[in-house]
């Protein structure tokens, strides 16, 4: 999908339009046009397409709406309330010390893994890399750990991590599948669908319902200012439904934890394919911690280097390699007259790499971030929103990106990545690599 937009920005140049599945889009692909489409997307945004058999399940099992499933005035409500413990910089910091517990598990299982190769190769570090996000959101939104790197780890507990899993691998299979067919044929991918999202759903239902029993128990205020607790402000604000916060952690999880861990990924490759980098950034951390020194927001704070790392890695491979908005009216962007209800479709891969937007484009360089470099040039503000834009940005980013300097300040600080083969992106809804990425863990001496 990705080249094929490439090749179609090369043809058509950076607006032009086409049928997607029953939706008439049109691409925008110049930083100047895509500020005119979040200028117009509405006090009510809408991001992509409502998935027909996710609305389907929702009315069979009778479950509310969560903050990505959600439209108008009920995503409005849904988001406004998330946003007090997800946006806000001085409460997602109090996540800090949980999410460094959870790095603190990885750096043990990739040390377990690697002495068990004789070339400090950490085997399926995809799969690792997905445990230690869906442990990570798990800490955040469930104010518990699921046991995802506990070799003796509760069943529920993993039943959870596979659910998640078998969603978000099969979602692809299901975005256009309409529900008709589901009457005469119910496929292997639909019948996961359901099971996976019961699993979910149950598992949440019975945590918010304990969090509900503890609250009443201690008597606990909201109050939406305080350091971490997630789920005890949501429970105790009351300004969600106990269905409705139950929607949302199941509709947060699922869209944090691919996202995050393929970052992570691509942000490890990216490293062990340009030591000078990689070099770079181990001299920036280890000027800012000492040795065995674990980061902290305050410590974070200064190492630009790492956040310019991550911001170079998603321009090349952003986690979706396109966003979207649905007009909301007729709207006129760069001469053409947008009919209301068209998906406008950003892909980000193909500005990523854009000539036209930025220098060198296939050179991954961190420095272009940097603030009083001059062998960049400043780039548009809106060539590359990775997360998004406006008030539907994504809800999770301010956790994503601690998430994601936690664990690579702890990599770069202990370890000398070397990569071992080569991999190119493609899309599976997300941008994943097309193969496993080998990766030696050699220790710093």
């Amino acid at each position: 999908m990705h080249l094929r937009q490439q090749e179609w920005r090369q043809n058509h140049g950076p607006i032009y339009r086409e049928q997607f599945g029953p939706y008439k889009t049109a691409f925008v692909a110049d930083p100047k046009l895509v500020r005119e489409v979040f200028r117009n997307e509405g006090k009510y945004p809408q991001r992509e397409p409502q998935i027909e058999l996710w609305m389907d399940y929702k009315e069979k099992r009778k479950q509310a709406h969560g903050v990505f499933s959600s439209l108008g005035e009920e995503w409005f409500k849904a988001r406004s309330v998330l946003n007090k413990k997800m946006l806000k910089p001085k409460v997602v910091d109090g996540y800090a010390p949980e999410l460094s517990n959870v790095v603190d598990d990885f750096i043990g299982r990739v040390n377990e893994l690697r002495s068990t190769t004789s070339d400090k190769t950490v085997p399926n570090l995809q799969n690792e890399l997905f445990k230690w996000s869906t442990e990570s959101i798990g800490t955040v939104l469930y104010e518990k750990r699921f046991g995802a790197f506990s070799q003796s780890g509760a069943v529920e507990s993993q039943s959870i991590i596979t659910a998640v899993q078998n969603l978000l691998a099969g979602f692809i299979k299901i975005f256009f599948m309409p529900v008709w067919v589901t009457k005469f044929y119910e496929t292997k991918a639909v019948k996961r669908f359901y099971q996976s999202m019961d699993t979910l759903y149950d598992f949440t239902d019975k945590c918010v319902e304990e969090k509900l029993k503890d609250i009443n128990e201690r008597s606990v205020d909201a109050d939406e200012n305080s350091e971490a607790e997630f789920l005890t402000f949501l429970v105790a604000s009351k300004s969600l439904s106990l269905s409705e916060i139950t929607s949302n952690l199941v509709e947060i999880l699922m869209a944090a934890v691919d996202t995050t861990s393929n970052t992570s990924l691509w942000a490890c490759y990216c490293l062990a394919k340009h030591p000078e980098v990689q070099e770079k950034l181990h001299k920036e951390v280890t000027s800012v911690l000492e040795p065995g020194e674990v980061a902290t927001p305050a410590t974070l704070n200064k190492m630009r280097y790492l956040r310019s790392v991550i911001k170079e890695t998603l321009r090349l491979y952003p986690a979706a390699p396109e966003n979207a908005r649905f007009m909301q009216k007729d709207t006129e962007i760069g001469g053409y007259l947008i009919p209301q209800g068209t998906m406008v479709r950003i892909p980000l891969y193909v500005m990523g790499r854009d000539p036209e937007i930025f220098d060198d484009p296939l050179t991954f360089s961190p420095e272009r971030w940097m603030r009083g470099d001059d062998t960049h040039p400043d780039y548009h503000a809106y060539a590359m929103l990775p997360f998004g834009h406006g008030t539907r940005m994504c809800l999770g980013r301010r956790v994503a990106e601690l998430e994601m300097q936690l664990l690579l300040s702890r990599v770069s600080q202990l370890y000398l990545l070397e990569s071992k083969n080569d991999v190119k992106p493609i899309s599976r809804g997300l941008l994943s690599p097309d193969s496993d990425v080998i990766l030696a863990f050699n220790d710093r001496t």
